[in-house]
């Protein structure tokens, strides 16, 4: 007994640290887990920070901290009221003054922790490399979009810093880009805001990016086979990656779930799953062509609808009331039999079950993973971030998509409506039993689940990775 407290006394930490925005802390937490369970030597602290108003991730954070197991444990950092981050245009902005602002606190744990072995913080923490600096700690960035994307940062910053371009001058109409991460060129109409917005760029990718040189690794969430262009196309600057995809948020739902109840009744790969993410809104006149598109399709669906938050870009979507305020006259009453209009999915377990045969997504790294590894085509329908690179990428490059837009941009203030003509030629290809792209998903499917299974790539990736901190 004594000797198994001796050794318990042994055990390496190790801190996570998770970007306050849904989509990256699921992942990291994943991430977090993956490790202690695979990895007994090691003792995990994920420090979970709060973003005002943001309930989905608070909820989120709640439950993972009531269910935490002895491996794996979840310190919080107590609520911040939204009026201390007065200057902040936006959800990123936010996250990153909130990430700031408990600087102090993370310094004053890693510096009581002894036994403390590295920090493994998200790709927007990375200010929180100067805290292990300090102490001495590694620190390693875990980077939650894909590597073409890591590579296109890397690309530009070296334009910026060693050719003085400007940026947001690349963003302009004109011939596509040669970028070395992405094996087709690239149309500049697919470049994220953050890349011609000067603010963004300056003050918030640029300097990320600079700081993923800093890190000791680099962890990404994909997996060898799917992206091997991109894995060999970084320069010599780069620090050592490490792929550990693909990781999925797992959920647990309960068995009356009525949703996954209604799925039971429905002929295998017979209905779409329309989901747009934890930030994904439309207006009232492109929800209504969306509807047009659906009904004329014929197809069963599940329709996630959420409605815009009134503070826009700083703000979260919300659940409607009532779903007619935006829905063309009697479309609930004509799709009632077909059909499901709700607010928030469980989208994981959704797209795993047998009845679900295409996903209209918005093409967030994490999403674009979960169909892959059901097996489940994409249209694809970017709205923000990178998703417009990631929407060129599946459909252009990898052959795993199809298109709805690959261009469309909610913070473009002259962004066209989707016709639902469009909606409707998309959502049929998807569902298309027979298709190329079907058959691909489904060989890539294949390739997903052998890169986590022992002797697999990320498999591997993953036990380098902690034999490097352990040592």
């Amino acid at each position: 007994m004594a000797m198994a407290v001796a050794m318990a006394k042994e055990k390496s930490e190790v801190f996570f640290i998770p970007t306050p925005l849904m989509g990256h802390a699921g992942s990291l937490v994943q991430l977090a887990t993956l490790m202690a369970d695979r990895f007994h030597h090691l003792s995990i602290n994920v420090l979970v920070m709060h973003l005002p108003n943001d309930l989905l991730l608070t909820n989120y954070t709640n439950s993972l901290a009531s269910s935490e197991t002895s491996r794996l444990k979840f310190i919080q950092f107590p609520q911040v009221d939204l009026d201390a981050f007065p200057n902040c245009p936006s959800a990123g902005f936010l996250a990153d003054a909130v990430i700031e602002h408990h600087k102090p606190i993370v310094r004053e744990l890693v510096a009581a922790r002894p036994r403390l072995r590295a920090l493994i913080v998200d790709m927007f923490c990375t200010s929180m490399i100067d805290v292990g600096d300090e102490f001495d700690i590694p620190t390693y960035t875990f980077f939650t979009s894909n590597a073409a994307f890591l590579g296109i940062m890397f690309h530009f910053q070296t334009l910026h810093d060693e050719h003085g371009q400007e940026i947001s001058e690349l963003a302009e109409p004109g011939p596509p880009l040669t970028i070395p991460s992405y094996a087709n060129p690239i149309p500049p109409s697919v470049l994220p805001f953050v890349f011609f917005d000067k603010d963004s760029w300056s003050k918030r990718f640029l300097r990320y990016t600079r700081k993923y040189r800093e890190a000791k690794g680099i962890i990404i969430n994909t997996f060898r086979e799917l992206e091997p262009h991109a894995l060999l196309s970084y320069d010599d600057k780069t620090p050592p990656v490490y792929t550990i995809g693909p990781m999925l948020k797992p959920e647990t739902l309960p068995q009356n779930n009525e949703l996954l109840q209604w799925l039971d009744g429905q002929p295998v790969s017979s209905v779409l799953l329309l989901c747009f993410g934890s930030r994904g809104c439309f207006n009232v006149e492109q929800v209504k062509q969306i509807a047009i598109g659906l009904e004329r399709s014929g197809y069963r669906f599940i329709w996630s609808l959420r409605e815009p938050s009134p503070e826009g870009r700083k703000g979260f979507p919300s659940e409607y009331i009532d779903y007619k305020e935006v829905l063309p006259d009697g479309f609930l009453d004509r799709t009632a039999g077909k059909g499901k209009v709700v607010g928030w999915v469980p989208q994981t377990a959704v797209l795993g079950h047998v009845a679900v045969g295409g996903f209209v997504s918005h093409c967030g790294w994490n999403s674009i993973l979960e169909s892959i590894w059901y097996g489940v085509p994409i249209a694809t329908w970017p709205l923000y971030a990178e998703q417009q690179l990631d929407a060129h990428q599946l459909v252009k490059e990898l052959g795993l998509a199809v298109e709805i837009s690959l261009d469309y941009n909610q913070l473009n203030k002259n962004q066209r409506l989707v016709m639902g003509e469009e909606i409707e030629k998309g959502i049929r290809e998807v569902m298309d039993s027979k298709s190329e792209v079907r058959a691909k998903v489904a060989e890539m499917k294949g390739k997903s689940r052998m890169a986590v299974e022992a002797g697999g790539s990320s498999y591997t990736s993953l036990g380098d990775l902690v034999h490097v901190i352990s040592c």
